[in-house]
């Protein structure tokens, strides 16, 4: 199946909280259908394409060899990530599925979802819906917490690369599938993009 644009409930009411957003996608689990709230809007996501599956899995190998035996804790979709101001979980529009994540503060881990910002996140663009990571996720990760995030794009063999300085600034720099990309979360962490079954 091919991607195609996510879309957006037709729901009577503007925006919705992450409380409203669960009950929302609980009544769609046995569909096993895929939301998102980006900014207080449902989305449906669509099922990826083959090459954005390889392209995830192949990352996400990477990052949990790298991290066996390490406190962090690697992921990948779906699974719930709930972005939040610190003290304000209640007012939170935004629950997202990264593509491929780790978490160093294992309390943010529960049964069903991860509660707070990972702190390294690499989500691969849809052709059909690039603003999305390259906009809307890309504020909000760095508003709430991600230290560094890769936007790996399949069509233009590009990785864009996120992150978050101390001075609360962000630093951008931008590779290709040619290129080894050391992470500067993880210290001794690096992806060879060449080596990689792309």
């Amino acid at each position: 199946m091919t991607e195609q644009n996510p879309v957006l409930k037709t729901i009577k009411r503007k925006t919705y909280s992450s409380k409203e957003f669960f009950e929302f996608s609980k009544d769609k689990k046995d569909k096993k259908e895929r939301y998102e709230l980006i900014g207080g809007k449902i989305y449906l996501m669509a099922s990826p394409s083959t090459e954005h599956q390889n392209i995830l899995g192949e990352i996400y190998g990477e990052l949990r060899n790298y991290l066996k035996g390490k406190q962090c804790r690697p992921f990948m979709a779906p699974l719930d990530v709930i972005l939040f101001e610190k003290n304000k979980k209640n007012e939170c529009r935004n629950v997202f599925q990264p593509d491929v994540f780790a978490v160093c503060d294992l309390k943010k881990i529960d049964k069903n979802k991860i509660n707070g910002a990972p702190d390294f996140v690499v989500e691969i663009v849809s052709p059909s819906n690039p603003e999305n990571d390259y906009y809307y996720k890309l504020d909000a990760y760095m508003k709430y917490g991600v230290k560094e995030y890769w936007i790996v794009n399949p069509e233009t063999k590009q990785i864009s690369v996120y992150i978050k300085q101390k001075s609360k600034e962000v630093k951008l720099y931008t590779r290709t599938f040619e290129d080894k990309i050391k992470s500067s979360v993880f210290e001794d962490f690096a992806i060879d993009f060449k080596e990689l079954n792309l």
